[in-house]
């Protein structure tokens, strides 16, 4: 595969002193049994009732939130959880096929494990943000907030068509032996995940971020990056809501500038916190806007 090529798949999947947060409790780093998958957390507990769950981009574990937990840990009292999906880092893999929705459950069934099932803000990186989107709308009344991260989206990937031509590349370089794509099974059922997404849109009524790489995207190819970019200013005019944007970053934002993300998921961590008595977000078609 062409250089630019393998970037482009890469790109879609992977004032006045206060005082400061309360001390944190010893950081658990865990491995629970959620039924078909041994699963790896790592829990810093907080002391308000809102939970910052970060979700990883394809192929990526909960390493890769390192630099953004840093950066957020002293600045909130929110409980922090990174983990790693099945067949990632340190949880188990499954052989059976892939379905978003199993991955979302999944997921359920580790936070109940981990009695963190409170007021979510879910952070979604790259594919992340598929999960975090489909968590809320098969758990809302559980999701206070969410921060997409350069995430995918039906628009930016291309919808179907986008879809196929972007698994088929990957798999056709694993293939040939080249620098692989460590997930098949989430590869071989990328094309029935994007229609599934379809049919489950961005919630509205809660606060949502939204961080789209900079300019700096070497190698990428111009015309994949300005269609992905047209899904992240899709899903901000939806909420009336500014696109953030990450100069000096190319797709892996939170490696790149964790001081970006650490200030979208703050932000949405402080707006969470003024709905006290919000209603449950609701799930108007993907093309309607939600201001009223």
């Amino acid at each position: 595969m062409r250089p630019w090529r393998w970037a482009a798949a890469s790109l879609f999947l992977a004032g006045c002193a206060h005082p400061g947060p309360a001390p944190r409790a010893q950081t658990a780093d865990r491995v629970v049994d959620v039924g078909d998958a041994q699963m790896h957390a790592v829990l810093r507990p907080g002391r308000s009732e809102v939970v910052i769950l970060l979700e990883a981009g394809a192929t990526l574990d909960a390493g890769s939130w390192s630099k953004v937990i840093a950066a957020i840990e002293g600045r909130t009292d929110a409980t922090i959880i990174a983990y790693d999906r099945a067949g990632m880092g340190r949880s188990t893999p499954l052989a059976t096929p892939y379905a978003i929705a199993d991955e979302v459950m999944r997921l359920h069934r580790l936070l109940d494990q981990l009695a963190q099932k409170r007021k979510l803000v879910l952070v979604g990186h790259s594919y992340g943000g598929f999960l975090i989107q489909a968590y809320a709308n098969l758990y809302p009344a559980e999701v206070a907030g969410m921060v997409y991260v350069d995430a995918n989206t039906v628009e930016g990937i291309g919808g179907i068509a986008g879809a196929q031509k972007l698994i088929e590349s990957i798999l056709a370089s694993d293939a040939a032996g080249k620098a692989g794509f460590n997930d098949k099974r989430l590869a071989h059922a990328y094309v029935d995940t994007v229609h599934a997404m379809a049919a489950l849109p961005p919630p509205c009524g809660i606060p949502i971020a939204v961080v789209t790489q900079g300019d700096e995207a070497g190698g990428t190819d111009p015309a994949a990056l300005r269609q992905w970019r047209k899904g992240h200013a899709a899903l901000a005019a939806r909420w009336g809501a500014p696109l953030r944007y990450a100069p000096g970053s190319g797709h892996f934002i939170p490696e790149d500038r964790p001081d970006l993300v650490a200030d979208a998921i703050l932000w949405t961590v402080g707006e969470a916190g003024k709905r006290k008595h919000a209603p449950l977000p609701s799930f108007p078609p993907a093309e309607s806007s939600c201001e009223k």
